[in-house]
């Protein structure tokens, strides 16, 4: 026998820590176009056998728009109260920009447990799988801005609703909004799919998930509704103050509070600092724990 051929090799995984992060943010920076093209390839698989395709993304939150509406202003009577069309306005926005931050996550935490062959046969940045998700969900939102603005331009002009002001400079804010909400999304969507590397019931609890924090966000409901010390309950939801500030822009024309900025800016920063160190620090266990 030959000496030390008895020996056992026993791998075990990392402990958690950060690695050298400007190499590693170079190397991320420097591979964007494979998070890019996944995404493309992503998206023509996924609409591959439908005959309406892309359109579903607009169909989808448009009927789902009309259902809502029905349940707030019809059943419960308050359509006297404030103008239907703007209302409908409000919960379209709102589930046009919700669903983008939902399929940000929801993709995001399924990228790391569905791309395992990736992972165990190429060594990349484990975080461009969720920046592809990202990447799909931005190309999934995009499309329904412009169907956002006919409509409220037809509520404008056909149905001349005072409720709805015309185009001001505060519309040049949106970007600013949709940028912290890329952030505070793909930041999410990080610490979602770390944790489902090591708990694979979380993307089946995340459509509960997702569905009661709809409910819980300015979505079904105005942020006016909340008075005194309830509005803290719009602040400690991530999305609160982004959905709040959106609203504020597309609906009413006016620049957002100060507190829904500093909110926005709070969430973005806190998940994206939380998901990355938790992603970051655990991704080189992701190819023992698939």
């Amino acid at each position: 026998m030959i000496e030390g051929s008895n020996k056992i090799q026993v791998f075990k995984p990392h402990s958690s820590a950060l690695p050298p992060l400007k190499p590693y943010l170079s190397d991320l920076w420097r591979r964007r176009e494979f998070a890019t093209e996944l995404s493309k390839f992503s998206d023509k698989a996924e609409y591959l056998e439908s005959k309406l395709g892309k359109v579903w993304l607009v169909l989808n939150p448009l009927f789902l728009a009309v259902i809502y509406y029905l349940l707030v202003t019809v059943i419960q009577g308050r359509s006297a109260q404030t103008n239907s069309f703007t209302i409908l306005c409000h919960i379209l926005i709102g589930l046009f920009t919700f669903y983008f931050a939902q399929n940000c996550i929801l993709l995001g935490a399924q990228s790391i447990t569905s791309g395992g062959r990736l992972i165990l046969n190429q060594a990349f940045p484990r975080s461009l799988l969720p920046l592809s998700s990202a990447i799909s969900a931005a190309r999934q939102f995009l499309p329904t801005l412009p169907v956002y603005i006919s409509i409220v331009l037809i509520g404008k002009l056909v149905f001349n609703d005072a409720a709805l002001p015309g185009f001001t400079w505060n519309y040049l804010l949106i970007p600013l909004v949709l940028i912290l909400l890329v952030i505070t999304s793909f930041g999410l969507s990080l610490l979602f799919a770390t944790m489902n590397v090591y708990f694979r019931d979380t993307t089946k609890l995340l459509s509960y998930i997702m569905r009661i924090w709809l409910y819980a966000s300015p979505v079904l409901w105005q942020p006016e509704m909340l008075t005194g010390w309830h509005r803290i309950i719009l602040y400690l939801n991530p999305l609160g103050p982004i959905l709040s500030a959106n609203s504020r822009i597309w609906i009413d024309g006016l620049t957002p509070t100060l507190a829904q900025l500093i909110g926005c800016l709070f969430w973005a920063v806190s998940s994206m600092l939380l998901g990355g160190y938790f992603f970051i620090s655990r991704e080189r266990d992701f190819a023992i724990r698939i």
